[in-house]
């Protein structure tokens, strides 16, 4: 028993130490910060679950994060997240995530495969996923995110359902919006104060980077305790 609340002050503990990029990545889809042409689709996408999918865009707007998201809400025990900037051979592929894309999963949900930066995924790589792609899509979902289109074989793409998460100029005040929603949420959670003025600063310099809004809201209250 003492062990047992041991562990779960343990736990506390470490998630109140995380940076808040971490403590607030959201576990659902619908607390993710998207457009609405992506995040309409992708609520169609989870009912069936009928392809692969292939996030693209620039950095820290939220590809892993949604990804990330919809495998902890589709899959919550049964999703894997690989580095594939690390990973990216295709020994690796075919050794590794060959096998674990057609094993049946043992939690009786569809299992779900991050390819975190598989822009990085050398030719050959990529080549030995198209079959596998397509005779264990019943098994498993593949969600690629990378940041650069061009490096990824166009066999890939026709396997998958493909989202650009750079963002339209007649979206940009919508997506900001739900940024500067989110960013009030945290400072209300971290019982924190930021005048308006200073949250609009942050969005102005940092935006459309969620990550680096948030990195920098978070270096704002060390300022604050530096000067007190």
């Amino acid at each position: 028993m003492f062990r047992g609340i041991y562990r779960s002050i343990l736990k506390n503990l470490d998630y109140n130490m995380y940076p808040l990029t971490e403590k607030y990545r959201p576990n659902k889809l619908s607390e993710c910060i998207l457009t609405l042409r992506i995040s309409k689709k992708l609520e169609k996408w989870k009912k069936n679950r009928p392809n692969h999918l292939i996030f693209y865009g620039d950095a820290g707007i939220g590809k892993t994060s949604t990804a990330v998201a919809l495998a902890k809400e589709l899959s919550p025990d049964d999703y894997t997240i690989i580095n594939a900037s690390k990973d990216n051979n295709d020994n690796f592929i075919n050794n590794f995530v060959t096998k674990l894309m057609r094993g049946v999963s043992l939690y009786g949900q569809k299992r779900i495969i991050i390819l975190d930066e598989s822009d990085r995924l050398t030719e050959k790589a990529q080549t030995s996923l198209r079959r596998p792609l397509e005779e264990y899509s019943h098994l498993c979902s593949v969600i690629f995110t990378f940041n650069y289109d061009n490096k990824v074989i166009e066999p890939i793409k026709s396997r998958c359902f493909e989202f650009n998460f750079n963002l339209d100029d007649n979206e940009k005040d919508e997506v900001k919006a739900f940024c500067k929603k989110r960013l009030k949420s945290i400072i209300r959670k971290e019982k924190k104060e930021v005048s308006s003025k200073e949250l609009d600063l942050i969005i102005k310099k940092n935006f459309p980077d969620m990550r680096r809004c948030v990195n920098e809201l978070e270096l704002y209250w060390f300022k604050e305790l530096l000067i007190i």
